[in-house]
């Protein structure tokens, strides 16, 4: 290629832009770039999108309320128990795009699995439907018919929101894998070292290295989710190399590396974060993690940040029980043969009107079963997870976090005043365990001390009241409430409820005797006068 022809065929990408919506009419490029959010219509009955924006690795879409995620799925089982994906991605020459969706408030990230997107034109497709993309009160189908304008919509639930928009990586990208660990793991990923499974934290990864002298960049990440607490120099960092992290702020974490010497072509892993995941972090739920700020060589050199995907939940564990069993390999099994699609319900092949659980009908199943690392799911991943559950040495599958049992269960306030409402708030239950951030559910249990459980109810953390309890009656209630961890050992309890006087009204006024003989004198006694008073 000439020199001139390089130059305009550069110039014209700056122009661009890494990302570029296909103006499929006059105002689309207007509607995207320009309109500001005070001047879009919002139909607040109805479900729209208020606004679609590209990224490296996917796209984000904005709603104009909260959507319902009960029924949303981009895979599905053999039986057909969810129906077609909800969203989906294709590129005109890569094809479907496998990936996972994420919700963030009002909006739904999706980040394709492995790398950014190529370059290609892509076409996101939003699914409208009962069983698809509805408002989270469940009466209001997504009105998705797209014009170029947002919000989308015709003012009639249904039709599906479909846009177009091209990917234009830059030569560099800096990312990480997206990975399962669950509450309790540290983030150790293995990788391979002269053949050899080596684990070294969360690493952060160049496609392309050359050239490279240092490097700045913010981690962004949900931290009920995951901690970063500290970086190392990665596998492939030069001597003399140094590195630092400002992780202070919740759910932030800036690194700044250098290299004395330009680093040598291709891929390179610089960095390793020390990450943990919460105890509290709910099971099997995922969020995004975003690289922000991104320089290198201060800017000199372009380049893409990549997303990845961290999902709660242990690596292996395809039916979401927290702990490995036959079961995980057989589901793993299914996905790579093709008989699902993902690891979306479970079991995958019984009839569909029958009640199954939901796994991960929104995450993308290698990133759940490739316990290998190789960024497939085989008939490798299902033999590991099956020495895995027989007890046999799985280096890709770290060891499930130390858990001890609850020691005690205390309620606060335990006091509640007489002749209040069935439903009434009595007090928060609470668990002492060794295990910080463990999380715990309650239920009341039969055995000793629990004689008045009928007459009280829980929900969540909360003892209430299921009868109106009278002081004259029993001013004093037990009740045995059970605590289990997310691991499932547990403790159970006896505790008091107590009930307090309240000052009522009298209920009655008595005269007696209550008759008088005629023509007595003023002043003769008629009766006593007494009052009824509970």
């Amino acid at each position: 290629m000439s020199r001139d022809r390089m130059s305009a065929k550069n110039k014209k990408r700056k122009s661009k832009g890494f990302w570029s919506v296909k103006k499929r009419q006059s105002s689309l490029r207007r509607a995207l770039c320009c309109e500001g959010l005070e001047d879009r219509r919002l139909l607040a009955a109805d479900l729209n999108v208020l606004d679609f924006a590209p990224t490296p690795s996917g796209f984000v879409v904005e709603f104009n309320q909260a959507v319902d995620t009960s029924v949303l799925n981009l895979y599905d089982a053999a039986n057909g128990t969810f129906g077609p994906s909800d969203l989906t991605l294709v590129g005109e020459t890569t094809g479907p795009v496998a990936g996972s969706a994420v919700v963030e408030g009002n909006r739904l990230r999706f980040v394709a699995t492995g790398g950014v997107l190529p370059e290609d034109t892509y076409t996101a497709r939003l699914r409208s439907a009962d069983d698809g993309l509805r408002a989270l009160d469940g009466h209001s189908i997504l009105d998705g018919e797209f014009t170029g304008i947002f919000p989308s919509g015709d003012g009639t639930p249904g039709g599906d929101f479909e846009i177009t928009f091209e990917a234009q990586p830059e030569a560099i990208v800096v990312g990480m894998p997206d990975f399962a660990r669950g509450p309790g793991q540290a983030v150790h990923l293995p990788h391979a070292i002269a053949d050899e499974l080596v684990e070294s934290g969360l690493p952060i990864h160049l496609s392309n290295a050359e050239g490279v002298t240092s490097v700045l960049l913010t981690v962004t990440y949900n931290p009920d989710m995951l901690r970063i607490t500290d970086v190392m120099l990665g596998a492939d960092a030069p001597d003399g190399s140094q590195v630092m992290i400002n992780a202070e702020a919740p759910g932030q974490a800036t690194i700044a590396f250098f290299a004395l010497d330009p680093l040598d072509g291709g891929p390179a892993r610089i960095l390793s974060l020390v990450a943990n995941v919460p105890r509290s972090a709910p099971y099997g739920e995922a969020h995004a993690i975003r690289i922000t700020g991104l320089e290198i060589n201060a800017g000199l050199l372009a380049a893409t940040a990549d997303e990845a995907v961290h999902v709660a939940a242990m690596v292996g564990d395809a039916n979401r029980n927290m702990r490995y069993d036959v079961e995980d390999a057989r589901l793993v099994a299914r996905v790579g043969v093709g008989l699902d699609s993902g690891l979306a319900a479970d079991p995958p092949h019984v009839d569909p009107a029958a009640e199954v659980r939901h796994l991960y009908p929104m995450i993308d199943a290698v990133i759940i079963g490739d316990v290998t690392g190789d960024g497939t799911l085989s008939a490798l991943d299902a033999s590991d997870l099956l020495r895995k559950a027989i007890g046999l040495p799985t280096p890709g599958i770290p060891a499930l976090p130390e858990n001890a049992a609850p020691i005690s269960v205390s309620l606060s306030p335990n006091t509640v005043p007489e002749n209040e409402p069935i439903g009434t708030v009595v007090g928060i239950l609470s668990t002492v365990d060794p295990d910080e951030g463990d999380v715990h559910t309650y239920q009341l249990v039969p055995g000793e001390g629990s004689a008045d459980n009928a007459l009280f109810s829980i929900d969540g953390a909360t003892l209430r009241t299921a009868a109106v309890l009278d002081f004259e009656s029993q001013s004093v209630y037990q009740i045995r409430v059970r605590s289990t961890d997310m691991f499932g050992l547990s403790v159970e309890q006896t505790m008091q409820v107590f009930v307090t006087d309240v000052n009522e009204a009298p209920t009655a006024v008595i005269l007696t005797p209550s008759e008088v003989q005629e023509n007595v004198p003023i002043g003769t006694v008629v009766g006593t006068l007494t009052t009824e008073d509970p």
